[in-house]
C-alpha cells in the first residue's frame, strides 16, 4: 500500500491559540471536510524538517529558520479515489509570535481545497462541533498549553 509522508505544524500562538485550516480533501472517496493543522507531503529530496519549512511558507507565508520538537506521529488508512493508502504524519510544535498569515504562496490545490482557517482557543475546539484531524485535539492542545510536552513523539488517533 502507498504511503503518503507528511510534516504538519502545532503552530501556537503567545496567545495559546492553535492555527488550523479547513480544507476539503477530494482525492479521498468520501471528499471529507477537516480542520487539520498546517503542513503536508514531503517531497522527494525533502526531509521532514525541510518539507515542514516550504509547506509553512506555502500555506502561511511564515518563514522559520528552525522547527520544533516532533512531538506526535499519526499513521491512518484513507480510501483514496485511486486506491488506499497510508498517511504517515509527523507533527512538530511550533511556537510563533506571527499570526498575520498570507496565502499569497500557496499552492493551486490548496488555494481550491482551503474552506476556512482560524486561530483556536483550547474553549473554542472544546465547544465545537466541527469535525477535527484527530478527536482529541482538546487533550493533546490541552497538555501542550500546560507544558506537558512529550519528551519523545506519541502515537496519536
Amino acid at each position: 500500500m502507498f504511503i503518503r509522508k507528511s510534516a504538519r505544524a502545532i503552530l501556537i500562538s503567545s496567545e495559546n491559540k492553535v492555527l488550523l485550516f479547513k480544507f476539503k480533501f477530494p482525492k479521498i472517496q468520501s471528499e471529507k471536510v477537516l480542520w487539520v493543522t498546517p503542513g503536508g507531503r514531503v517531497e522527494e529530496g525533502e526531509n521532514f524538517e525541510q518539507a515542514l519549512k516550504r509547506e509553512l511558507f506555502e500555506e502561511t507565508g511564515l518563514v522559520f529558520d528552525s522547527i520544533g520538537f516532533w512531538i506526535w506521529t499519526k499513521e491512518v488508512v484513507f480510501n483514496g479515489k485511486k486506491g488506499d493508502f497510508v498517511s504517515y504524519e509527523r507533527y512538530y510544535l511550533i511556537k510563533s509570535e506571527n499570526t498575520d498569515i498570507s496565502f499569497k504562496n500557496m499552492t493551486l490545490n490548496e488555494v481550491r481545497t482551503l474552506k476556512d482557517y482560524k486561530w483556536w482557543s483550547l474553549d473554542d475546539i472544546v465547544s465545537s462541533n466541527e469535525e477535527f484531524f484527530t478527536p482529541q485535539i482538546g487533550n493533546l492542545f490541552l497538555e501542550i498549553i500546560s507544558g506537558n510536552i512529550p519528551s519523545s513523539p506519541i502515537n496519536i488517533y
